[in-house]
């Protein structure tokens, strides 16, 4: 057993090493919430580019039918609900453990890969969120982005580092820390079990299944456009079968609820503007600056004017946030755990449970009755002490 222990160690830790080392460099998967915009109205008629085109170059449409308003862009609430959902979902915690605790003492490490079912192709808002909502490959003869992703990926991939720790009467802690492929995004966060029902052979007791529930919580790093924080309650039974000595095969059963809570920082829904040279800014409209003048607003002040008079300032306005989403959904889940001696595999199916849309305000709520079911499947490879 001892020389079991050295063996399934060493493989942890190069498996582990590995893991914790690859580089998540930025990729055709990461979130660009700047381009889910909406058109003012009269924007696309006095320019083809919209707001974007109208807000690069403020003087040449500033006799157009509506301006300045035109020149503001408007963020794409639903577009942005609908994305932040399903990203949500690929990074929540994924429940993926029998209802057994490690027990008193017990400690595990893993590796986890989760691979989530995207709706690439669906719409909400009147745009293709995942097309238009992620970056794309770069032009390599100019070494820029499109506007549009045409071929994201139809699954996102997550891969966690997963430590359990048993504690005493069937709680069981763990720490998760992982990053999602093809982004620059990172995951981490931790989950807190309790076994209500565990260990039980003999007796009456000894026929029931162990029964468990738990929560958990994960949160993304490594963009500074959106902020998305998932938390997880969940519920389980399973019952181990010894199949030998040294191998116990464990199915179980799950429910899962999901919260996800997502917030955008400010984004320039215009980038390819730059606000300052249009304005030919002079700093604020306070007292002190002595290019203000009353009444003192704290709007930009600008040294190019319009013919009109008023100050070119209409290229700010893109600067924008998104509304909060805060979603709601359910899953259930089966999977399957095989160990041998400390050494176990296991695998994990969800599957979206109950009417998403219902469950989030149909057409007046974030997902604006848009909302798509999806799907994860799991793997997970670890040693357990």
């Amino acid at each position: 057993m001892r020389r079991n222990r050295k063996v399934a160690l060493a493989l942890a830790s190069s498996v582990v090493t590995l893991t914790a080392t690859t580089v998540a460099a930025a990729g055709d998967m990461d979130i660009t919430p700047e381009r889910l915009v909406n058109q003012p109205t009269g924007a696309l008629a006095a320019a083809p580019g919209g707001c974007q085109q109208i807000a690069a170059n403020t003087a040449q449409f500033q006799n157009s039918p509506g301006f300045p308003q035109i020149a503001a862009c408007l963020p794409n609430n639903v577009a942005w609900a609908n994305l932040m959902s399903e990203l949500g979902m690929a990074i929540a915690p994924s429940a993926f453990h029998p209802a057994r605790t490690t027990g008193l003492g017990g400690f595990a490490l893993s590796v986890e890969a989760t691979y989530t079912h995207i709706n690439v192709n669906n719409s909400a808002g009147g745009l293709q969120y995942w097309h238009v909502g992620t970056q794309g490959p770069s032009d390599p003869n100019t070494n820029k982005f499109s506007t549009v992703n045409a071929d994201p990926d139809s699954l996102l991939q997550v891969y966690t580092v997963k430590a359990r720790k048993g504690l005493a009467y069937g709680f069981e802690i763990t720490g998760a820390l992982g990053y999602v492929a093809n982004t620059s995004l990172w995951v981490g966060g931790a989950d807190f079990n309790w076994a209500i029902l565990e260990g039980y052979r003999t007796g009456f007791l000894g026929y029931m299944p162990d029964i468990a529930i738990g929560t958990g919580v994960r949160t993304v790093g490594g963009s500074s456009k959106f902020f998305l924080t998932t938390v997880g309650i969940d519920g389980h039974i399973s019952k181990p079968f010894a199949l030998a000595d040294s191998a116990v095969l464990t199915p179980y059963l799950g429910a899962q609820y999901v919260l996800i809570y997502a917030n955008s920082s400010v984004v320039d829904l215009a980038p390819n503007a730059d606000p300052l040279q249009e304005c030919g800014y002079e700093g604020t409209n306070t007292p002190g600056n002595p290019y203000a003048h009353a009444p003192y607003t704290g709007a930009p002040v600008c040294k190019t004017k319009l013919a009109n008079g008023a100050d070119n300032n209409a290229a700010f306005n893109n600067d924008t946030t998104f509304n909060k989403a805060d979603i709601k959904r359910w899953r259930g889940i089966v999977g399957l755990n095989y160990r041998f001696e400390v050494l176990y595999l296991a695998g994990q199916f969800a599957m979206e449970l109950g009417d998403l849309n219902g469950e989030n305000g149909g057409v007046g709520g974030p997902l604006g009755g848009a909302g798509a079911k999806q799907w994860t499947t799991s793997f997970e490879a670890g040693v357990s002490f």
